[in-house]
């Protein structure tokens, strides 16, 4: 599914990043080397390098019920991916895989940036809850920088960041992985960058 490209810098700086205060750091304009033509541009506007296809949610998935949303007021295109997971033993038992289009380097420092809201949750809190992970997409799927993120009702932009613990030379995706809660979760428009450590200033 092919989402319409936004004006993603201004879009999200007025979005409040939901429980994150990530410190501003001097990064120049960077571009990654090898990506498609078609997505160029957006790595163009973005401080760091652009490292997946943000124009699209066609996502690997596994382990959960997805249904494509389209609404022209959903943040970052108009379009989401509803995900909706039972009761899990595991938080790896369901999940999507955002593939990374470049080569990473260890120590590298990788951002995701995505628009989320939750539908519905089991959860004592009601809130959605997505880990989040830089990996490698083969056994014994070696990763980084897990992190668990809390998914508000109303639309938000998350972010994660952290350094890569090892060397992608291919085969490297973000998992979301839904596995903690029995939950509803509605994912938009995602973008995974090298070289910074936020997307939305």
């Amino acid at each position: 599914m092919t989402m319409k490209l936004i004006a993603f810098l201004g879009a999200t700086a007025s979005l409040a990043l939901a429980g994150s205060a990530l410190a501003q750091d001097t990064v120049e304009p960077r571009n990654t080397p090898g990506l498609p033509d078609n997505l160029a541009a957006i790595d163009d506007v973005l401080r760091g390098g652009l490292l997946n296809d943000p124009t699209s949610i066609a996502w690997e998935n596994y382990g959960v019920g997805t249904e494509v949303i389209q609404d022209e007021s959903y943040p970052g295109g108009g379009v989401a991916m509803r995900v909706s997971i039972g009761p899990s033993a595991n938080v790896y038992d369901g999940g999507l895989n955002i593939p990374l289009l470049a080569p990473v380097n260890a120590g590298e420092q990788l951002t995701i940036g995505f628009f989320a809201r939750t539908i519905s949750s089991e959860a004592a809190d009601g809130m959605g809850r997505v880990q989040v992970r830089f990996q490698l997409n083969e056994p014994p799927y070696p990763g980084f920088g897990e992190k668990v993120v809390q998914i508000d009702d109303e639309w938000g932009f998350y972010e994660i960041t952290a350094p890569a613990g090892r060397a992608m030379r291919r085969n490297g995706i973000v998992a979301l992985q839904f596995g903690l809660e029995e939950q509803v979760v509605e994912i938009g428009q995602a973008i995974v960058v090298s070289g910074t450590r936020t997307i939305a200033d």
